[in-house]
């Protein structure tokens, strides 16, 4: 018998463009891509940045299972400065180490 546990985190690696180095930026910019997309409420999810590439061009977050395909869906949707463009999403976080390296 196979067990296999449920993920309850989504890993999502974002490129960024222009590059921000700002975490606190970056972290505005996913809230006020939920916000307009969702709402005031959706605005306040649990985002974790977990990393930035030191030139800002790059960034990986930690979102709530439940909660990722609103972020993705605000986040290719959103017209905010800086712009995100997902690279990858995965419930496994080494996954996204796959291509460039994260420096």
């Amino acid at each position: 018998m196979v067990h296999r546990l449920s993920p309850t985190y989504r890993y999502i690696r974002f490129a960024v463009s222009p590059p921000c180095a700002g975490a606190l930026t970056l972290r505005k910019t996913i809230q006020d891509a939920l916000g307009q997309s969702f709402g005031l409420v959706s605005s306040h999810t649990y985002v974790d940045i977990l990393w930035t590439a030191d030139d800002g061009s790059a960034l990986v977050v930690r979102i709530g299972e439940s909660d990722a395909p609103k972020l993705l869906a605000a986040v290719t949707a959103s017209n905010a400065m800086p712009r995100l463009s997902v690279v990858k999403e995965s419930p496994f976080l080494p996954t996204l180490l796959g291509g460039e390296p994260l420096a």
